[in-house]
């Protein structure tokens, strides 16, 4: 139990075993709950082969992954962009448990319950028990945990069995994948005849005369091209540009800002309470009534304290106020409240006494009075016998567990790291002397061992408050959002008013139907959810959306639908590629009339600042030395004999002329053992990358995401 990592971070929830990291791919009770005959009308998010994926079951998981994101990354509340990006992987881990359940029922492959035991408590556990049940601290593993955990499961707090339960299941959905993913990858079959070719492939080489003319030699302002040339490209490429669907949208936004009058009214309130900050005689009350941020008890030592005090609280009387001054958008001013001389580090050991309630130890069945009790006890017995402590701290007694394996050393920390009555304890008792303090953990029996030399330390009371906009300013700022939504009823008004008002607009392009955040935007997804409603039509002006510190319109620009876009949405995405043909042509059509024949390229070829490259090259590569991908090129050569010429090829960077010198065949073998098991390997390999993408594929999906959030 790293109780101790509680402690010091101030925190009454204790995550004992079960902090588990499984991102958000933790496997729930998401597929049991799921009911086909259920789910019609605004309870039905989505559906999967016709099988229905309910609401109220999918935000249940999702609070499920949202809650064991929280406890692994200790924070006490995830931002709307984590909580959003949790939604969506909890969709993509629900499609892919429903897709691995109708494979895995469709060929009969299960997990025994004797293999799922042996992956629980077996010699080889699970990689998820082992995070699950590793000390914290020292990472080491014990089986017996695991055991003695799994015979009081019926005992332990409920939550804390219904995340057992969950990994448990993740393990056996885990396994089930590791089964399929083999199955897969063992019905590889590779015939001797692709392994030969292979080999020869790689093997075969040629040294290869390249003759190359760029088409950076004829510049872009000589090329022009119509709507033929477009249309041309576009129906022989179009395969090349399949889409999802998605939109643009060009949008203004109305900032939120505190006028002058805000940053003077500010100042002015901030002044009037300084009189009475540098007199009060309660001063943490007074902070935590007039400033954004509640009184600190933080001890400062030198060097700790923002530029501006920390000369000036270290050599000033107590009671002395500074201020106020601005310092990341907030008006602020300091007190020096209380100077001591304090050590930095101290260094303790303990014994844990907790009781029902401390939510510690969930075994415990004493009260408040019977720990104390026990405590007093023990405390009596080793305040005068340092190894009687060291004995009973490193023993079962100790409630808490990580310490005991250090006979409860706690190491080195900081002055001010743990819990105030713990830490004030230490700070005041002197070293080798043993005290008793209750906190929210329990009862503590301390032993001080060790405290770095004092140094002078101050306390500062801070009131502090933010320069914000006034309702005032945000009104006027909303009715300048609004009078302009209400003048624009198209994009030619759009652009218009954009000019005159002199405002920046902003384009965000293929917003997919997930997204959050736009360009500059975050928390956006009102506005997405707008462009991809049924109602909004190219050239529709949204409200007035209000995105936290800032008033958006928007105006939808452009709608793509899934599948072929049309040849205006990629006309200027292919513009330098249709170009790129238009030159080869000419290029073509010059080599053609200028050599006709070997000698001639090979005496003449600088008549059109062609250049030569000779190089060695293999069949099997994937670039050209100095050329990049030019898999046509490649291809080319190796339909030649030695001493031919090509014909003029085209490819990414350049028009080609080749002539292989000469041509080395791969050394003939008998055995293709290494090439059969290096395909099989490749095939496995993306075979396992690419499942579940062909399963989705091949799905019948409803997504009614959009619906919901």
């Amino acid at each position: 139990m790293a109780l101790i990592g509680d402690i010091r971070k101030h925190s009454g929830l204790l995550v004992i075993i079960i902090g588990v990291a499984l991102a958000a791919f933790v496997l729930g009770d998401f597929l049991s709950n799921r009911n086909p005959g259920r789910g019609r009308g605004v309870n039905l998010i989505g559906e999967v082969n016709g099988d229905k994926i309910l609401a109220t079951d999918f935000n249940q998981r999702v609070e499920q992954n949202i809650e064991t994101q929280r406890l692994n990354s200790g924070k006490e509340n995830l931002s709307q962009e984590e909580q959003f990006q949790i939604r969506q992987q909890t969709w993509e881990q629900v499609l892919s448990e429903t897709l691995l359940q109708e494979q895995v029922a469709e060929i009969g492959v299960t997990v025994t319950v004797e293999e799922l035991d042996d992956l629980i408590r077996g010699n080889n556990p699970h990689p998820y028990i082992r995070q699950s049940f590793s000390d914290p601290e020292t990472g080491q593993f014990d089986v017996a945990n695991v055991v003695n955990f799994l015979q009081n499961l019926d005992k332990v707090d409920p939550q804390m069995k219904d995340r057992y339960l969950a990994i448990e299941k993740a393990i056996k959905e885990d396994r089930l994948n590791t089964k399929y993913r083999n199955l897969i990858a063992k019905a590889y079959y590779v015939p001797k005849a692709f392994a030969e070719r292979d080999y020869k492939n790689r093997s075969t080489t040629a040294s290869v005369r390249i003759f190359s003319l760029p088409y950076t030699s004829i510049a872009d302002s000589l090329i022009q091209l119509t709507d033929a040339d477009y249309e041309k490209f576009y129906n022989e490429n179009i395969y090349k540009y399949q889409q999802e669907a998605s939109r643009d949208i060009e949008y203004v936004s109305f900032d939120i800002v505190p006028s002058n009058q805000d940053r003077e009214n500010i100042n002015k309130e901030v002044n009037e309470l300084y009189a009475e900050f540098t007199t009060t005689q309660n001063i943490k009350d007074f902070v935590n009534s007039t400033s954004d941020e509640r009184y600190d008890s933080t001890w400062y030592k030198k060097g700790s304290l923002p530029y501006q005090l920390d000369s000036v609280m270290f050599n000033s009387a107590i009671g002395y106020t500074f201020g106020p001054y601005v310092e990341n958008n907030l008006f602020q001013m300091a007190r020096l409240v209380e100077t001591q001389v304090r050590p930095d580090s101290l260094k303790a050991s303990h014994i844990l006494i907790t009781y029902q309630g401390t939510n510690v130890n969930p075994e415990t069945k004493l009260t408040n009075a019977q720990a104390k009790a026990k405590a007093d006890s023990i405390f009596n017995l080793v305040k005068g016998n340092s190894s009687k402590f060291d004995e009973i701290a490193g023993s079962p007694v100790n409630d808490d567990k990580t310490a005991a394996k250090t006979a409860g050393d706690l190491n080195w920390f900081a002055d001010g790291a743990m819990v105030a009555p713990f830490n004030n304890a230490v700070i005041e008792g002197k070293i080798g002397e043993i005290k008793m303090v209750e906190t929210q953990f329990g009862f503590h029996i301390i032993k001080i061992t060790g405290k770095t030399v004092p140094t002078k330390k101050v306390r500062v009371a801070f009131v502090k408050r933010a320069i914000e906009a006034s309702q005032k300013t945000m009104q006027d700022i909303y009715t300048q959002a609004s009078q302009f939504n209400a003048s624009v009823k198209d994009q030619e008004s759009f652009d218009k008013l954009v000019d005159e008002k002199k405002l920046t607009k902003r384009l965000a392009e293929r917003i997919t139907v997930e997204q959050n955040s736009l360009p500059g935007l975050s928390n956006a997804r009102e506005i997405v959810r707008w462009s991809f409603d049924k109602k909004t039509e190219i050239g529709d002006v949204s409200s007035v959306f209000d995105l936290e510190g800032r008033y958006i319109v928007a105006i939808l620009k452009d709608i793509r639908e899934k599948g072929n876009p049309t040849l205006a949405q990629i006309k200027e995405f292919i513009e330098p590629l249709v170009k790129r043909e238009k030159k080869a042509e000419k290029l073509i059509v010059s080599i053609n009339n200028e050599f006709k024949s070997k000698a001639a390229l090979e005496t003449n070829y600088m008549a059109l600042a062609m250049s030569v490259d000779t190089v060695d090259i293999s069949f099997g590569a994937t670039n050209l030395p100095g050329f990049g991908k030019e898999d046509e090129v490649i291809g080319t050569l190796f339909n030649l004999k030695a001493g031919d010429m090509s014909k003029p090829v085209k490819g990414n960077q350049a028009v080609f002329v080749l002539i292989p010198d000469r041509i080395t065949p791969a050394a003939p073998k008998d055995d293709y053992t290494t090439e059969t098991r290096m395909l099989k390997n490749a095939f496995a390999t993306r075979g396992q990358r690419e499942i579940n993408e062909a399963l989705k594929k091949k799905a019948e999906i409803e997504d009614n995401r959009l619906m919901f959030y």
